[in-house]
């Protein structure tokens, strides 16, 4: 290495001159620094590049016996002993501004202060030197030598900087990481250098390194600068932050003031605007909106009912009264104060509409899940924006599968009291394919009263609740279908059949237990009641296997405590229930490429898998079933990957469900799918859609694979639907399975 630099050194020199001198520059029009330390440091570099330009001299004119040769060798030795000290002289004043600035001190530390007369006593050295021979002397042909006392110019540039250093240490904490690191470095690394030259007679890397730690220290003073700019912008943001987070309180608690003014009066009301508003900025979110966004909706909400002439008075604000101004006008015009429609309508607006009329519905105990999310299909794009009314009805699917809601949302309760008949029923235990054991102990309230005893309800609706004023029963879609009572005695009213059997007296004597088990299979059900007195069994025909089933446990003067429902794993044959009526068939039709398929419930069949590779078709004759009653009772078309070609198989992945009504499941992990859903000019009405589905008709599909992209195009009875789906995991293969809820699929012919 030391060869190298030998070979070397010059031009080493004349880069870190260059380099050197340009930091300079760079200085004298810098504005971040303090003025004082700028000129400093300046001073620092310039010392720093004239003792190596002309330690350079040194080397090039050592041997020369010319006059200009004798004259720049005394005069350049002379620069670099002298400069040595004063590197340290300005070192020095470098401490000392950080000393009374960062360390706040008003003394100059004793240490310092002999720094200063020291290197003072070095550069009057270097210039006795140049005229005595102390250091060094030349001889009859110009060259350099060492003299005896020379060691003794080595002792300031390597004492002094280590007593710097001292007197700074017990302050470092005042100074940042950056500060401290060109400390160390301006101090040791020389010395260090210093040493090792001590020993290579003939090269000049301790200059070199001078030159170094000197643009090391420019270095480090603007990370310095930088990271006390970024600690200052940090705090400024804080303190912006805490103003904003402040201003939102204030902002929040004079929305809720308007609020409660409009809620003071209104029981029902109370409450509803803070809920709006939260929904407001829920809908904004799921549809993508901005943070800015999601909050002024969440503000325009809260005050959509304001009177606009009061919210004017926000000058800063005007999306406030803009969105009083036109909250509740239709997205398609029709019957609106003001001529605006669609996307002229204002935006917070828009959504405030739909936020409005969600929470007023999903409050409403009278209209269930099913009758909200079906009222933002049917009005997207007639009385809602259609973006944001499909955010409302996926926010209302979280928790549930594609639209199917969890009705036993609500846990059934462990005690009732019923001193009139069916005066509590509790909410609705379900009956499925699985064994359904459920205990209860129960006892007379009035013990005078001759009747006394417990019953069961089987019913079905919307929420697994038991109905009885028609708004609610038609809103919720509450079918019952009979009453079992423990002595054997049925109420059958919209079951198909009923029927009784196995009944067996027990002479066990008077017990407060009661037990009923359940399960289905198909559109029947099996229900065994036991008590102390009697057991018995009822097989219970449903009007369809769409329909689902529940028990309700009520009575007449009694009090039924300690219910418990187990669930079992057990599942019956078709052979343990016998059928009381036949089973009703709607795909006994013709049947083409693909078995013809019946979906009673959400998802619960599938036709067999169809890879698809560069172009596919499919066409089907589709026919809603005579349960049907919502819109997204249609066909759905499943895109997924599977090892077995199987729905639910190994290594299962989704990539895409459509509904025909022009709904999707949106994106994934998987995969991410681009959606578009028009209705066409054949679009009368979804009542009218509704009736085309129940009458059957043509369904025909295409899908277009390119690499890992997926188009599927199909327009059935008015609805457009295009989806593109980008498949992100590498699957190679994507199968097509048909599906969907409360329809028939015949004659499924694939091109």
């Amino acid at each position: 290495m030391f060869n190298f630099i030998r070979l070397h050194q010059l031009n080493i020199m004349l880069v870190l001159c260059a380099f050197s001198t340009s930091m300079t520059i760079m200085l004298f029009i810098t504005r971040f620094l303090p003025k004082k330390r700028k000129w400093i440091i300046i001073g620092m570099e310039i010392v720093a590049t004239l003792l190596l330009y002309f330690d350079r001299f040194t080397y090039i004119y050592a041997g020369l016996p010319s006059n200009k040769g004798y004259i720049m060798m005394r005069l350049s030795n002379f620069i670099v002993f002298f400069m040595t000290s004063a590197i340290v002289f300005c070192f020095n004043f470098y401490l000392t501004d950080l000393l009374t600035n960062e360390g706040k001190m008003t003394v100059i530390p004793r240490r310092l202060r002999v720094t200063f007369f020291a290197s003072a006593v070095g550069m009057l050295l270097a210039i006795i030197a140049a005229f005595t021979g102390l250091y060094y002397y030349f001889d009859a042909h110009n060259f350099y030598h060492r003299s005896p006392a020379f060691f003794i110019c080595y002792i300031i540039p390597t004492i002094c900087p280590i007593i710097q250093f001292s007197a700074i240490f017990k302050h470092r904490k005042s100074f940042s990481k950056f500060i401290n690191t060109a400390i160390f470095l301006y101090t040791f690394f020389p010395v260090i250098v210093g040493l090792i030259q001590f020993f290579s007679y003939g090269i000049s890397i301790v200059n070199m390194a001078i030159v170094l730690v000197s643009v090391s220290l420019y270095f480090f003073t603007y990370l310095d600068i930088n990271d006390e700019v970024v600690r200052a912008h940090n705090v400024e943001i804080q303190i912006f932050k805490a103003e904003r987070k402040n201003m939102k309180r204030i902002f929040s608690e004079t929305a809720a003031a308007f609020a409660k003014l409009l809620e003071k009066n209104n029981k029902e009301l109370q409450g509803h605007y803070e809920r709006t508003a939260i929904m407001a900025k829920a809908i904004a979110k799921k549809a993508g909106c901005s943070q800015e966004d999601c909050e002024k909706a969440f503000y325009a909400a809260y005050v959509c009912d304001v009177a606009p002439e009061v919210l004017d008075c926000i000058k800063d604000f005007p999306f406030l009264s803009e969105t009083a101004i036109y909250v509740g006008e239709r997205y398609d015009g029709k019957g609106n104060r003001h001529p605006q429609k669609g996307d002229e309508l204002p935006l917070y607006a828009r959504i405030a509409t739909v936020a409005r009329d969600y929470e007023t519905m999903i409050n409403d105990a009278t209209l269930s899940k099913f009758f909200v999310r079906e009222e933002f299909i049917r009005e997207a794009g007639f009385k809602y924006d259609p973006v944001y009314a499909k955010a409302a009805y996926q926010l209302l699917d979280l928790g549930t599968n594609n639209g199917v809601f969890d009705k036993m949302s609500q846990k059934t309760e462990t005690e009732i009291l019923c001193h009139d008949y069916r005066e509590n029923i509790t909410t609705g235990i379900s009956v499925g394919e699985k064994v359904t054991e459920i205990t209860f102990d129960c006892e007379s309230i009035e013990k005078e009263k001759i009747f006394s005893a417990p019953s069961i309800i089987l019913f079905d609706s919307s929420d697994g609740q038991v109905y009885e004023t028609p708004k609610a029963i038609d809103a919720h879609k509450y079918l019952e279908y009979g009453e079992l009572w423990f002595d054997s005695h049925i109420i059958s009213t919209s079951a198909k059949n009923m029927e009784i059997r196995n009944v067996s007296e027990e002479a066990g004597g008077e017990s407060s237990s009661y037990k009923v088990t359940a399960s289905r299979f198909e559109d029947h059900l099996l229900i065994k009641m036991q008590s102390s007195k009697k057991t018995f069994e009822v097989i219970v025909a449903l009007p369809s296997e769409s329909k689902a089933a529940y028990i309700g446990i009520t009575g007449e003067n009694v009090h039924i405590s300690n219910i418990k429902t187990l669930k079992k794993e057990q599942k019956l044959d078709k052979n343990a229930i016998p059928r009381l009526t036949e089973k009703v068939n709607y795909i006994n039709r013709i049947e083409s490429d693909i078995p013809n398929v019946q979906i009673v419930k959400p998802l619960s069949k599938f036709t067999r898998a169809i890879e698809i590779k560069e172009r596919l078709k499919l066409y089907f004759h589709a026919q809603s079933l005579p349960d049907a009653n919502l819109v997204w009772h249609c066909p759905y078309v499943l895109l997924y990957y599977s090892d077995d070609q199987k729905v639910y198989g190994k290594n299962y992945r989704e990539f895409a469900l459509i509904k025909l009504d022009g709904e999707e499941n949106g994106s994934s992990d998987a995969a991410t799918n681009t959606f578009i859903m028009r209705r066409t000019e054949n679009f009368k009405s979804w009542d009218t859609w509704e009736e085309q589905n129940k009458a059957g008709y043509e369904c025909h599909i295409e899908f277009f694979k390119d690499g890992n992209e997926v188009t599927l195009q199909t327009q059935n009875k008015g609805i457009y639907i295009q989806n593109t789906t980008r498949i992100n995991d590498g699957s190679k293969e994507v199968y097509v399975a048909l599906t969907g809820d409360q329809v028939a699929l015949t004659d499924i012919r694939v091109r």
